[in-house]
């Protein structure tokens, strides 16, 4: 039975993340003196890790504001490709370890649990990197990565920077996806 259980949750992690491997998550490490306050704004999606949840979408952009209990509210907005409609998810974080913020809790309805939202990376002016691995006994691991920018594109400098952070920590660059971000509204 508890394989069952096991082997259910496995496919259903499988179908929102199509970046599955083998193996256990890399150790990883996150921005030094992360400062939140800093962070919160307007970011806008230059890369991404295939997601499910953002298939047939551009012009994602996510917009982060600090609540007065710590935590932050996520406004995730983008355009269905199909139709221009747009698609918006409302998400609550938080820091779990003050002494690691830069590893936050993310999650987009009350039900679900909590996810990796890890900002390995971060100028807090022009890009992040946000990393975010879930691994099942060693044996499986699901990734999603994104490269936010504060505007509509991001200097190539930073992108090779940025891809660079990932490969150091034996995660593969080219897994990367574009977003598009052209005839986005303001």
């Amino acid at each position: 039975m508890w394989s069952s259980i096991l082997s259910i949750l496995m496919l259903i992690v499988y179908a929102s993340s199509q970046v599955p491997s083998t193996g256990k998550c890399p150790e990883i490490k996150t921005q030094t003196n992360f400062v939140l306050n800093q962070y919160i704004g307007v970011w806008y999606e230059i890369y991404k890790f295939y997601t499910s949840f953002e298939s047939n979408q551009k012009c994602i952009k996510a917009n982060y504001t600090l609540e007065p209990n710590g935590h932050v509210s996520v406004w995730n907005t983008a355009l269905n490709i199909q139709d221009d409609k747009p698609v918006s998810a409302v998400g609550d974080g938080y820091a779990p370890d003050p002494n690691d913020t830069a590893r936050l809790e993310v999650r987009f309805s009350e039900f679900a649990p909590y996810a990796n939202y890890w900002v390995l990376d971060t100028d807090y002016e022009n890009y992040s990197l946000v990393y975010s691995c879930k691994d099942f006994l060693g044996l499986e691991k699901f990734e999603f990565a994104w490269i936010l920018s504060r505007t509509h594109d991001l200097a190539s400098k930073d992108k090779d920077k940025l891809f660079d952070v990932l490969e150091k920590f034996g995660i593969k660059s080219s897994n990367f996806m574009m977003t598009d971000q052209t005839n986005c509204p303001n």
